[in-house]
């Protein structure tokens, strides 16, 4: 059977890379999929061709090292002529330094090579269209909104739905829904708060722990989206691109006068206490009080929710798992800490913040 191209009603996309056989891969997936396709080698021709015409394409689709002008400046470029048009880059090659960029540069998504054909359509089909994710200003926006409501108020899990509307402004804005439920922020500041009072930490103690759980997967924004997305095993290529999300949302936050505490959860909550963890490899109390304390909830989490690779299971499990890995993933007096915490009040954040 010989495959059609569609009639090309799903819009129209620039397609950008130095390298011939990706450049025939990305237009015969989009063209069949019903997209108009508008291939070029490199970057100064795409620049004219899109400086020239009106109106612009729907989409721009771009390698980031080409010779000459690159894809980040293309991208800045392309967002002068035209601040509408979503850029989405494509590399084999990812550093984090280059991620962060692209993210402050606003771009609209990030795919790392070799992409399949139904990776391809699903984020071109998401960008392509009006409700296109927020750019970064809106994620700023949202951000500082999420931010003053954590002045005026007291802790997240002694707030009404007044305090929710913040929260969830900023988890739409940053597009949780590609890595994360906002339901599992939640619940884990939750926790993480609970514990903390456990630990005798003060209020405004609390309030930054709590705040870092909420936010300690943001540096997963510039992470490519077939690496978050994947449903088999990351391979260690995949491996090495996502163990960049914590310094990324360090990076991110670290200059933020209200996230001085609080980082240390995003950047050091896949830590482990013997030594093995990542960013940087940090060994017991090395690792901030904040991040040895949030582990322990993101693990009790992640056992008691259903995940991808396996069932959910219940607080007696993820009790020992936790009790397993004290001393070599755990603080040991944090994990003896936690044991003590009953069902009820467990139960009582679940309740709160169910998987919707």
């Amino acid at each position: 059977m010989n495959l059609q191209p569609l009639a090309p009603t799903g819009g129209r996309v620039v397609v950008i890379d130095d390298e011939e056989p990706v450049r025939n891969y990305l237009s015969d997936v989009l063209t069949l999929d019903g997209y108009l396709c508008k291939c070029f080698a490199e970057s100064r021709a795409a620049l004219a061709y899109l400086s020239e015409n009106s109106p612009p394409p729907d989409l721009v689709l771009t390698d980031i090292y080409m010779p000459g002008m690159d894809g980040l400046e293309l991208m800045k470029r392309v967002h002068a002529i035209s601040p509408g048009t979503p850029v989405i880059l494509i590399s084999g090659i990812y550093e984090m330094a280059i991620a962060l960029e692209a993210v402050k540069a606003g771009a609209a998504d990030y795919l790392f090579k070799p992409a399949g054909p139904a990776e391809v359509l699903s984020l071109v089909a998401k960008h392509i269209h009006p409700k296109a994710q927020p750019g970064r200003d809106a994620v700023e926006r949202a951000l500082r909104k999420f931010l003053r409501s954590y002045e005026t108020k007291s802790l997240p899990d002694q707030h009404g739905a007044a305090h929710m509307e913040p929260a969830i402004e900023l988890f739409q804005a940053l597009g949780f829904k590609r890595y994360e439920t906002m339901q599992h922020s939640l619940r884990v500041a939750a926790y993480a708060g609970l514990l903390g009072r456990r630990c005798g930490l003060l209020p405004c103690q609390l309030r930054d722990l709590e705040l870092g759980a909420m936010l300690h997967d943001i540096g997963k924004i510039a992470v490519p989206r077939n690496v978050l997305l994947k449903p088999e095993p990351l391979d260690e290529r995949e491996w090495e691109v996502m163990r960049t999300h914590p310094s990324i949302g360090f990076e991110l936050l670290a200059a933020l006068p209200q996230m001085q505490e609080a980082v240390q959860v995003v950047y050091a909550h896949h830590e482990r206490y013997d030594g093995t963890g990542y960013p940087h490899g940090l060994r017991g109390e090395e690792i901030p009080l904040f991040a040895r304390l949030f582990s322990i909830v993101d693990t009790l989490d992640a056992i008691t929710y259903d995940r991808p690779y396996r069932r959910a299971q219940g607080f007696d499990a993820a009790r020992r798992e936790i009790l397993k890995g004290s001393g070599t993933q755990f603080d040991p007096r944090l994990v003896r800490i936690f044991l003590e915490v009953s069902d009820a009040e467990l139960n009582s954040i679940r309740a709160r913040y169910p998987e919707l």
